[in-house]
This record gives C-alpha cells, structure tokens and sequence, in this order.
C-alpha cells in the first residue's frame, strides 16, 4: 500500500507539493478549538461516526503538510479527519534548519566552525520561537482533549489519532489518561514524539510507533527503553509495536527531506501503516458491531 508517492524534484525544503482542499473551521460558540477538516474527495464517507484526528509536530498549521496528509489520510480511509490547532503560535518553519538535521548524514561535512556559528545563530536568533511552545506543554494537552470533545458533541462516537513529535506525544497523553478516566481514544498511532516517559505504561489502546534510529529528541537509551515496553505490552496480548526506520532523523514523516532516499522511503512506509492501522481498527472492529 502507498500513502502519498512524491518525487524529490517537488519537495520545496520539506514542504509538501500540492493545495490543501479541506477547510478550516474556526471555534465558535459551540466549537472550542479551530480545526483543519478533510474529507474524502468522492464524497463518500464509509463510517459518520468515526474520525481520525491529526496532531502536528511543532510547526502546527503553519506549514501546509498535516493539511495536505489529513486529504490523503480521508481519501484512503474514507473518513472525516481533523487537525485541531494545538499550537497556537508556531515557529518559522524554518527555525530548525541549520541546527537539526532533516536525515543523519546532511551536516557530516560541516565544518566545526559552521556547526557552531549556526548554533550561536539558533540560539542567540531564533530560539526564542520555541518558548510558547516549551511552556505550554499542558495547555497542548487540553486544547486537544477540547478538540475530540468537540467532535463527540457533534455525534462522532469513536476516534483514532496520530501525532507527530509534539503531537505523537499528545496522543500518548490522550491514551493515557492520569486520573485514569476513559481514554478518549480507540487507538493511536505515534510517529518520532517528543520523549515524555511517564505515559508509556498507562496505554491500554491498540499503539503503533514509528520512530527514527538518528533522533536528537529520543535518543538511543529512550528507544531501548521504549522497545522493552512494547515488548512487555505484547506478552500482555496488547497491540503496541514499535517500528524504528533506519538512516532516519527526527521529522522524517511530518518534513521529510525526499531527496534522501530512507527519509523518503520511511515517510511513505509510516504514513501507509497509520492507514492501515486505522482501517484494521476503526473500519473493520466498526463493521463487525
């Protein structure tokens, strides 16, 4: 299965080529959280009572990409799919650039002088965008738990979500409630999440990770750590699997560099199991009830 096959020639940086057709709603008196809201574009939606929700990385609706990848994700599965504005100022999309690199190998031959006159430049220039974001982690939270309660008032019964770096580890938070009440979620797909530990053990819902083997963000004791969890979900009869693209780095399913063939080819291998993941439970677990 392919989610969205592109050609490296049509990558401008890591935005994806096309036009976003869905629409955005904007909050209202009885919507809390604007959102992105794709459609499938022949019109034909196979369960109005299911939805996939979409939580972006930290660039949010600021880049066009979860606009456009929530279009293919309504196309494929045939759904409704949304993707709430969580981050409510995102940064310039290309604050990280000189600093994090979009696959292992890109920076290997700079010069240490050019690693540490962009590092200087991030720091002394650009960093400052990232605070609200720093800051606000709670606040992430509860904007995207209003978003599906908004959704539930409108008659959606059962949700799927996936999440990619901040957002991945929105949809850790959501399936692992704290208070231990009923998690908002059937199922979850989490794709290079920031690293917050003290979620992992609560999930009780059918997961999938995708992570990169290169990330600054989790490093290689986090994915250890991680992979012992799945490991241990699974002897327990629990769908959670953890997947773990090599020759990657951190962004490479949200902003992939395409001109880097496993960036390019882990894009599209994360992105179609979501799909697949979404059609095993959420379309298939809904026409056996």
């Amino acid at each position: 299965m392919s989610f969205m096959p592109v050609s490296a020639c049509c990558l401008k940086g890591s935005i994806l080529p096309g036009t976003p057709r869905g629409v955005m709603e904007p909050a209202d008196s009885s919507r809390q959280v604007t959102r992105y809201h794709a459609t499938p574009s022949d019109g034909v939606v196979v369960n109005d009572k299911a939805a996939v929700v979409l939580y972006t990385d930290l660039f949010g609706l600021g880049i066009p990409n979860p606009k456009i990848m929530a279009d293919v994700f309504a196309d494929k599965l045939g759904m409704h799919v949304f993707v709430p504005d969580f981050i409510l100022r995102p940064p310039d999309p290309s604050v990280l650039d000189n600093v994090q690199p979009s696959y292992p190998e890109k920076f290997q031959h700079r010069s240490v002088f050019s690693s540490i006159s962009s590092w200087l430049g991030f720091i002394f220039f650009k960093a400052y965008q990232l605070v609200p974001i720093i800051m606000n982690a709670k606040g992430h939270i509860t904007i995207s738990e209003k978003a599906i309660h908004d959704l539930k008032a409108e008659g959606f019964t059962t949700f799927g979500a996936v999440g990619y770096c901040r957002g991945g580890a929105v949809v850790c938070h959501l399936l692992s409630p704290a208070d231990k009440s009923p998690t908002l979620l059937s199922c979850g797909v989490i794709i290079h999440p920031s690293p917050e530990r003290e979620t992992w053990d609560r999930i009780d819902k059918p997961t999938v990770w995708h992570m990169a083997d290169h990330d600054q963000l989790f490093g290689e004791d986090k994915l250890d750590e991680l992979r012992k969890v799945a490991e241990a979900k699974m002897k327990e009869g629990l769908e959670f699997k953890c997947v773990v693209h090599e020759d990657t780095s951190h962004g490479f399913a949200a902003r992939p560099a395409l001109e880097h063939e496993p960036t390019k080819k882990a894009f599209e291998e994360a992105n179609a199991d979501a799909v697949a993941f979404f059609k095993k439970h959420l379309l298939d677990t809904a026409a056996q009830t």
